[in-house]
């Protein structure tokens, strides 16, 4: 590379909207940029030649990932990563890079304006609600399915196969309650291989029987794609709520839910970059409310006036016990909720 392509290199790591710091071999700093130094609070005359663990609070938060990188030889990419800071809340996304003299490093905040993401911080709200869930639903539900079963030993044929279905989503339900009593102390239970399709198929069913008629449905399934490796009734659960939400905003206007499995190539600076499964599901309605975005996945915040705040508080507590996760992409006219989750695992 000539002079001048090295000066016009520099010139757009400065004037780069992120904050960039370049490592050498040894993981010591030879290059800030002028966000990294507002980021670090420190000159980058003051940061160049020292590691990231002795370059304050912020390279303490990247110096794990940077390391990783390094010695894997691969990106690596987190978010949401909590900086021990006193007296000031910040968190951040970091991307590393490594090439064959070191390894670049993007530092952004976290969460960027605009983004609709999984939030720990909600997951973790959102089992504190798991008992008090599980004592309000356990009556009710038992009630439902007693009802269920005299409408299943009927004469019509139709309401003898909804009573089935009815049934079959209680029992679900009232497992999940009972797991939900004690879902802020344990890991995800009765993990094993999941067939996504077959899966959001029966999720798609259910949610069609509770959305406006006219609302069209469409599949789009990558027919190659493994099983997850994941806890189905979790999962199950997780994507009729984002069905649910979805068959709701696009009834608004008559119009289409899109569901989608596929192969999933992490962004820089997502969420789970080891979740390579997804499952996407768009719909055509409004879109989510500018003010409830940033906490979309907080328990009890919901945009429905008969809402209760539940539904995708839970979505995000799954995609956290599952090692997966959830974020959204929002405008009028079409709103796509991404949920993540890992591949089948492979022993030995």
């Amino acid at each position: 590379m000539n002079e001048q392509h090295i000066s016009l290199a520099e010139r757009a790591a400065e004037a780069a909207p992120v904050a960039l710091v370049l490592l050498d071999m040894t993981g010591a700093i030879i290059f800030a940029n002028l966000r990294a130094e507002t980021l670090f609070g420190q000159s980058s005359h003051r940061l160049l030649g020292k590691t990231l663990q002795e370059a304050g609070p912020v390279g303490r938060a990247a110096s794990e990932l940077a390391q990783r990188a390094l010695t894997e030889n691969r990106s690596v990419y987190g978010h949401d990563l909590p900086v021990g800071m006193e007296g000031r809340a910040l968190r951040l996304s970091v991307d590393a890079t490594p090439d064959d003299a070191g390894v670049c490093v993007c530092l952004r905040p976290w969460p960027e304006s605009g983004g609709g993401v999984h939030s720990e911080i909600a997951a973790n709200a959102a089992a504190g609600f798991g008992m008090m869930l599980s004592h309000e639903l356990k009556n009710p539900m038992a009630g439902a399915r007693g009802a269920a079963q005299l409408i299943a030993q009927g004469e019509d044929e139709e309401s003898r196969e909804l009573a089935v279905l009815i049934i079959n989503e209680l029992d679900r339900a009232r497992r999940i309650a009972e797991r939900w009593s004690r879902v802020g102390d344990i890991g995800p239970p009765r993990q094993g291989q999941v067939n996504l399709h077959a899966l959001v198929r029966e999720a798609v069913r259910s949610a069609r029987a509770s959305a406006a008629p006219d609302v069209v449905w469409l599949e789009y399934f990558d027919p190659s794609l493994p099983d997850a490796w994941a806890d189905r009734d979790l999962v199950s659960q997780a994507v009729l709520n984002l069905l649910i939400n979805a068959g709701e905003a696009a009834s608004q206007g008559g119009g289409r839910v899109k569901v989608y499995t596929r192969y999933r190539q992490p962004l820089p600076g997502g969420p789970a970059p080891d979740a390579r499964l997804e499952i996407a599901i768009e719909d055509d309605g409004p879109g989510v409310e500018d003010a409830l975005r940033d906490a979309i996945f907080n328990p009890f915040v919901t945009g429905k006036p008969a809402g209760e705040g539940l539904g995708l508080a839970l979505v995000s507590r799954v995609a956290d016990l599952l090692n997966g996760g959830v974020e959204f992409d929002t405008r009028p006219g079409r709103t796509v909720f991404h949920f993540y989750l890992p591949i089948e695992r492979k022993d030995g």
